[in-house]
């Protein structure tokens, strides 16, 4: 059997043939992917327009200019006590405490209670999954970036409250890129939707770290809303 042998000081140690693959192969892939620490309580701290393009720069298919012209406020599903959800909750007016588990991220919403999980070991969305309104996000870490993607939400939904439809076709689907910056937490989402949109329609926003947060009882009463 083929033998290495391994200057340690004055110490020789017999190593095999696959020991020394072994070692070859750890040395040749590198360090392990670097993990960010998400956790916490954030406040959000949001750009103007909160996080939503500029309305002129958006470029809307036929069917997209038809849904958008015939949007009135009452579709908008928050003024009927139904959860944003994603993509229109993706920039969040309320504070978000984050929860970081060897499995999964669960993003804890104050806004609806929502509870928002990625999962972190590899798995694919299943066929089974119904579409709903947080859709089914898989995640994975590039360096310190978080980087989430989305898919099985549903057709109900918007973009944004000014309008900006979503249609919730099959190959719909949203990519987030997450990373914290001191006590900043920002991110980039991109809503891939080509049945409305001829480009990917880009959200920005950002958190403040809050150590001292706290996330409240939150009720939403639709006729707050002109809801009946």
């Amino acid at each position: 059997m083929l033998s290495l042998r391994v200057n340690l000081g004055q110490l020789w140690s017999p190593i095999s043939a696959a020991g020394a693959a072994a070692v070859i192969f750890a040395l040749m892939a590198g360090p392990a992917a670097a993990q960010a620490d998400f956790e916490g309580i954030w406040n959000p701290d949001h750009p103007p327009r909160m996080g939503q393009p500029d309305p002129s720069t958006v470029r809307l298919t036929p069917a997209g200019q038809a849904e958008f012209d015939s949007f009135t406020p009452d579709k908008d599903p928050t003024l009927r006590c139904l959860m944003p959800g994603i993509p229109l909750g993706l920039v969040d007016p309320y504070p978000i405490e984050i929860v970081q588990q060897e499995h999964q991220i669960l993003i804890l919403y104050e806004h609806f209670h929502q509870v928002r999980r990625i999962f972190m070991d590899g798995r694919e969305a299943p066929d089974h999954w119904l579409p709903s309104f947080i859709g089914y996000s898989t995640g994975e870490w590039d360096g310190e970036t978080l980087v989430i993607r989305t898919t099985h939400m549903r057709p109900d939904n918007y973009m944004w409250t000014a309008g900006f439809p979503f249609s919730g076709d099959e190959n719909t689907y949203v990519i987030e890129r997450w990373w914290r910056e001191g006590d900043v937490l920002q991110f980039t989402g991109e809503v891939h939707d080509p049945t409305y949109y001829e480009e990917p329609y880009v959200v920005g926003g950002r958190w403040d770290y809050a150590p001292d947060g706290e996330i409240w009882e939150y009720e939403c009463i639709p006729e707050f809303g002109g809801i009946e």
